[in-house]
């Protein structure tokens, strides 16, 4: 074929079908190269957003492991120190207690100092003595204690005590403390007190590195909303990660990436296990990057890991460069088809070919189109970004609380507050029903005085009880459980493409009072929103017809033009509401034969009515007639005006919404079918028309109906 094509253009122009094809060809070639040139743009801006970020992340991650690296060290060094002190006599037994307490309050990054002597090396009237320091946090308040762990256990038989003694100072594997339930971060080493009778060795002294430390130095990252770090030892096991539980059951990345039958976490995995330093790549339904890197002084190692959705975290630019890149890819085929088959008259076969040819083209055009709208990512204005961190969430109250005080206000009260939704449900366009519980802590001293509840402004039918109350060590925890029905807005101008966002506006219920909510943060495993933090499981979520994209928690900033009847200071202006948000997604396969199906259908049954308008002849034994054309679109009109009604009654917003353009070029098909039909039966003696009776508009229905279709997509959607 391709043969015979450049033989044909090689032949100079004779014909109009010859210039018809020399001229395609020239669309074709520069349909395919403005595809090209907006291929490498895309791929460059593509391209340059992922490098940005990465080298960002690379950045913060090499400050992080010289951070980490230097606190390791310094532990190292003390407690080499304090070894050093008691092999020497320098540091007397009756004094390393006092020195042990000293050392762990002089170094916040230490969460505990010990020492542990053999049997009667301490003493010769104690067996076992095992002092141990710990740092410990309960509701806010930091405090030191005390503890004899020969109390607890028999520590000689313990891996922790033994393996140092046997085979010298080292970073212990961690493991989960007796005394106080957390993972430990232990570096141990032995001594020899000088005392000649004393066995060698004598014991080990040892520091915990504070795993809370991790997690400040962790939150200064800026990883998107759903990228988060982990920290793993030589072996692969979890130090740290977003999900708590690994951590505790003290899982292997190795292990937990062949349980989700993950090979590039795997791999990613086992170069991280050997000390190397990289980036890794992962697929799958959540495509993301992971950056690690080694730390010296422990062998372990650190990486963090960047999502898709965060890196492209508005994607308008990159969509829209998509958009063109496919309609230049769909000319230059339609060209190239034109090229391919010319349209000559008595080649009927060819001609519907052609036609059909270029109709599969559009289609596909259309369909290409509709799916990269669906992906794209818009950032919402007025408000904060999704709230995942603590360190996050304190910057953004503590920037409020001196907003406040610059004002000459008083400072805001801070009340946490937690959200789960158990069910979801559209009632109809505006009506969003959820149910669930919100809970919150009080204080007894910062929320004295303050009112117990919450309110949700938006809800038009609201019921809620209170389902639990816990005491806690200086407040209480108050849990309700509620249904509400919410009256809210949503953008409907794409449906039925379109993506929503539920969300839960809550007040405090003093509304106009100085008291912010925060999200309750410490209630959740993860708070990455592709976890789906704060919503039942996806097995007991029943939302038919949408696919739960994310959830969190953000702030918008609302202002209100009264205060409500409130007397003295209130906050009404400006002020940031805690929203709990959800993504939804509509399920394109639903959307198709719930929405698309009768349109669908009616155009394919008047292209069954075109293809029946043709001039009578002898052997005409199809019984074409011009009133039964009209007849027949009247039928077609009637049932998509009924079907255009309903649709606006279900939606009950103003404008025009995107599917609505589908009927009205039903319509303009319909009229044009019908003109098409009376003009035949006038016996019309235009060529067009009588060439090889009627076929020119059976060959270009579907061509032009789909065009059509592409003009008011790009309409609405670029």
């Amino acid at each position: 074929m391709i043969f015979s094509i450049w033989n044909r253009l090689a032949t100079p122009p004779a014909t109009k079908i010859d210039w018809l094809v020399r001229g395609c060809l020239v669309l074709s070639l520069t349909s395919f190269l403005g595809a090209g040139i907006t291929a490498v743009s895309y791929w460059r801006e593509r391209y340059g957003t992922i490098q940005t970020a990465l080298n960002s992340a690379q950045e913060k991650l090499d400050d992080a492991v010289l951070e980490l690296n230097a606190e390791l060290e310094h532990l190292e060094t003390t407690v080499e120190a304090l070894a050093e002190a008691l092999s020497s006599g320098s540091l007397d037994n009756a004094e390393v207690e006092a020195r042990l307490e000293e050392t762990l309050r002089a170094n916040p990054n230490f969460s505990a100092t010990a020492v542990a002597y053999e049997p009667y090396a301490f003493s010769e009237e104690r067996e076992l003595f095992h002092p141990n320091f710990k740092r410990l946090l309960t509701d806010g308040v930091e405090r030191f204690e005390r503890f004899d762990t020969e109390e607890f256990r028999n520590y000689l038989e313990a891996d922790y005590y033994r393996q140092p003694l046997l085979e010298g100072a080292q970073w212990n594997d961690p493991y989960i403390s007796a005394i106080i339930n957390l993972i430990i971060l232990e570096y141990s080493v032995p001594f020899t007190l000088p005392d000649a009778n004393a066995p060698d060795p004598s014991g080990i002294v040892y520091a915990n590195y504070d795993i809370n430390q991790l997690s400040q130095l962790f939150q200064s990252f800026d990883l998107g909303t759903t990228g988060y770090p982990i920290v793993i030892t030589s072996s692969g096991q979890l130090i740290y990660h977003p999900i708590t539980s690994f951590v505790q059951q003290q899982r292997s990345m190795i292990d937990l990436a062949q349980e989700f039958n993950d090979s590039d976490l795997e791999a990613i995995a086992r170069n991280m296990v050997a000390g190397e330093s990289g980036i890794g790549q992962r697929g799958g339904g959540a495509p993301s990057w992971m950056i690690y890197q080694s730390i010296p002084s422990t062998n372990w190692s650190v990486g963090v890991v960047l999502f898709r959705e965060d890196i492209f975290g508005d994607t308008v630019s990159l969509t829209n460069k998509l958009v063109l890149l496919s309609l230049l890819v769909m000319f230059g085929v339609v060209f190239a088809l034109v090229v391919a088959l010319p349209p000559r008259r008595h080649q009927v076969s060819e001609l519907w070919l052609l036609s059909m040819s270029v109709s599969g083209v559009l289609a596909l055009g259309l369909l290409a189109i509709w799916l990269l709208e669906m992906q794209e990512v818009t950032v919402v204005q007025d408000t904060t970004p999704p709230l995942v961190t603590e360190t996050s969430l304190q910057q953004f109250l503590s920037r409020q609380r001196d907003k406040n005080i610059a004002q000459g206000l008083s400072e805001p009260i801070f009340l946490p507050t937690g959200v789960f939704l158990q069910s979801m449900e559209f009632k109809n366009a505006n009506d969003f029903f959820v149910t669930g519980y919100i809970w919150q802590r009080y204080d007894d001293e910062l929320h004295e005085g303050v009112t117990r509840g919450f309110v949700l402004p938006e809800a038009i039918a609201f019921s809620s009880q209170e389902a639990y109350r816990q005491e806690l060590l200086n407040g209480e925890l108050i849990g309700w459980h509620f249904q509400a029905t919410l009256r809210q807005t949503f953008d409907y101008s794409k449906y039925p493409f379109d993506n929503q966002q539920g969300w839960l506006r809550i007040w405090h219920q003093d509304f106009a009072s100085n008291v912010i909510l925060t999200p309750d943060l410490g209630a959740y495993d993860l708070m990455v929103p592709l976890s789906l933090p704060g919503l039942e499981v996806s097995e007991n979520m029943v939302l038919p017809g949408w696919n739960i994209k994310h959830s969190f928690f953000r702030y918008r900033f609302n202002s209100y033009n009264s205060n409500f009847g409130f007397m003295g200071e209130t906050q009404i202006k400006d002020f940031p509401e805690l929203y709990f948000e959800v993504d939804l997604e509509r399920d394109l396969l639903t959307v198709i034969i719930t929405k698309m199906m009768r349109v669908i259908v009616v155009s394919g049954l008047l292209f069954g009515v075109q293809y029946l308008v043709r001039y009578k002849t002898d052997d005409n034994q199809l019984g074409f007639s011009a009133s039964g054309v009209i007849g027949a679109s009247g039928g077609f009109s009637f049932i998509l005006i009924l079907d255009q009604i309903n649709l606006r009654s279900q939606l009950a917003t103003g404008g025009i919404i995107y599917i609505e353009y589908f009927y009205f070029v039903l319509y303009i098909m319909i009229l044009v079918v019908v003109f098409n039909a009376i003009m035949v039966a006038k016996g019309s003696e235009n060529a067009l028309l009588q060439y090889n009776n009627n076929l020119l508009p059976k060959l270009i229905y579907w061509p032009l109906l789909l065009s059509l279709q592409i003009l008011v997509t790009l309409f609405v959607f670029v």
